[in-house]
Order: structure tokens, then sequence, then C-alpha cells
């Protein structure tokens, strides 16, 4: 999603009469898009900005340095406090009043959602980005329709949580698969597409029969597990057990045999034991993954999460090595 608001932040610029510079010294701005996921992205921030201050300072005196991004939303005062040199914030929701400058890459980005209702134990996205805002079909179908697919070969379309997308068309309530289904009807330049994020809670057997039924939906389907322990999962807020979790698995390679499900995985939540860590290293070995995305927990002020004691440092520096080695030692059979 990162990449997509990237985008709308160039098309506004660009609106504004400014071109892409070829290097950082020749720039009369520079803006920096921000995540504030974890804590070590937020650390990197602060570390490019230190990088564009000292740029600055020795060839370019002129230049202007913007913040963008889910950080600013976060915690603006601490952004000024830390980093007084700044110039100011783009705002994310003023740039997509503007279209977007896409990347020349073969990955098309559509945002159709904003926003978390969940409000998972860990995660600041809800506090950051707000409630689940929904696009309607007929807005999310004419930008798509409006992309130049020449050179692009898949489309992503992007949400916090697609699964629970609840936008309207012709002024009726539609779900998620009957988006897909619209744009498979309305778009037909679109080669093939795909989405992100999936969470377990949502994804229903009418997606899950959308996917089987359209070759032009991607057979890679990210699904992202957290953990696979039940009081882990239930302290992390995400709804589901791994009961319900593996039973999704199975339901979705009975009816797309080709499936590749790739997970993301979290070791170190705030009180996990040695035998729940290794409930989470089962999952990696049974389960056939086709990509498994690893973190180790990170607490983020204001989430539920950030309340827990948490572990040792060196615990969760651990765990998350073993679970890496074991991810890199299970080879994903071949679809």
């Amino acid at each position: 999603m990162n990449k997509n608001d990237s985008e709308y932040l160039a098309g506004m610029l660009e609106f504004n009469g400014y071109k892409p510079a070829a290097v950082p010294e020749q720039a009369n701005i520079l803006v920096l898009n921000t995540c504030s996921v974890r804590d070590k992205a937020e650390r990197r921030v602060y570390g490019q900005l230190a990088k564009f201050q000292y740029l600055r300072r020795t060839q370019n005196l002129d230049q202007k340095i913007f913040l963008s991004g889910c950080m600013p939303a976060y915690d603006k005062a601490e952004i000024k406090k830390r980093a007084p040199f700044l110039d100011g914030f783009l705002e994310i929701e003023e740039a997509k009043q503007y279209p977007p400058r896409r990347a020349d890459s073969a990955e098309v980005w559509v945002t159709i959602m904003q926003g978390c209702d969940n409000f998972c134990a860990y995660c600041i996205v809800p506090y950051v980005r707000g409630r689940e805002r929904s696009r309607s079909a007929e807005d999310i179908a004419a930008e798509i329709n409006r992309v130049d697919f020449a050179g692009h070969e898949i489309l992503f379309l992007l949400g916090q949580n697609v699964n629970s997308y609840s936008g309207t068309n012709s002024g009726q309530k539609i779900s998620f698969p009957q988006l897909l289904q619209k744009i498979l009807r309305e778009c037909p330049a679109v080669p093939r597409l795909t989405f992100l994020t999936s969470h377990p809670k949502d994804m229903t057997g009418e997606l899950i029969e959308t996917i089987a039924e359209n070759k032009k939906i991607d057979r890679e389907i990210h699904l992202p597990a957290q953990a696979g322990n039940d009081r882990i999962l239930q302290l992390m807020n995400r709804g589901y057990t791994s009961a319900h979790y593996l039973d999704l698995l199975t339901r979705i390679r009975a009816r797309v045999p080709d499936a590749k499900i790739s997970t993301d995985l979290i070791v170190g939540f705030p009180s996990e034991t040695e035998a729940e860590f290794q409930d989470t290293c089962r999952l990696v070995e049974t389960q056939n993954f086709f990509r498994v995305n690893t973190a180790s927990f990170s607490a983020r002020k204001g989430t539920a999460a950030a309340a827990l004691p948490p572990l040792a440092q060196g615990v969760i520096d651990e765990r998350l090595n073993k679970l890496n080695k074991l991810v890199h030692s299970v080879k994903p059979v071949s679809k």
C-alpha cells in the first residue's frame, strides 16, 4: 500500500509542475513516505532524514524536506521534536485527489479500501489509518480502466483487510468476491490480478469459489496466520483459532489445487512460552507454505500489547533465528 501511496504523492507533485530528479542532490523537494507498523521502520526513517539533512546542508541549501505516510499520523509532535529541520508534511488523502504517477514496473497497484476495524493487539494500523472505508466498485473499476496495462503483468488490489471490503455498486452493498467478479467482467485489459491483505477470519467460501473459478486471479494467496497457538492468537485479538486457520488451508487447497499460500508469523509476543512458539514452528513444518514472512514482536505505543510485560529480547531474537532457519530448511512442493 505504501508503494501505491508513493505513486499518488508523485502524481500530486507532477500535477503541480514538478518532475523527478535524476539524483537527490538535484531535487528541489525531498519526500520520504513512511511506515510505522514496526519500530525498526521508524528508526530507519530518522536515519534517512538525517541523511537528507546532511545532503541539504552540504549540497543544496534551497532543498525542502517533507515527510508523508503513516508516521505523521501516529505522532507528529514527536517527529517535530526529533527532526525540527523538516519543512512540513504531505498528506496522503490530499495526494489521492490527483491522478497517480504509475511506477514503471510489472505491477499496478490500486487501493480499494483504507483503514482497519480489527484492532489486533500488536498493530498500530487502525490508529494511523483509521477505521475501514471502502471505495465504490464503480470508482475502482473506472480507475482500473484508465490504466494502460502495456508492460504491466499483474494488478494488485490493496487494503489492510480486503476480505472485509464493503463498498457499493449502483447503490447496493457488495462483498469483496462480488467486486472481484465485477472487475473481471468489466475490466478486460487486466492481464492478471491478486490482492493484499486477507484476514483469515473474514475469508469466505464465496471468495474461495471466486478464486477457483477464475484463472485470471493469481494462485499465490497471502493469508497471515501470525501464530500457531490458540492462546497467543487470542491475546493478539486475531478472531480465529489455529483449527479455523488450518481448515481454511484445507478448503482452499481442495478448490484451488495449484494455490501457493504465503503467510506472516510473529514470534516473541508477550508471555509466549517455548511450547507455544513450537506450535508456530509446527505450522511451518506441516503446511507447505509457498512463502513465509517472519518478524519479532515490536511493541507500538498505544496498542493493547504494548501494556503487556515483554519477553527478554534475547529470547525473542533466539526464537526469530530458529524460525528463520526452519523456514529456509522447509522447501515448498512445486505445484
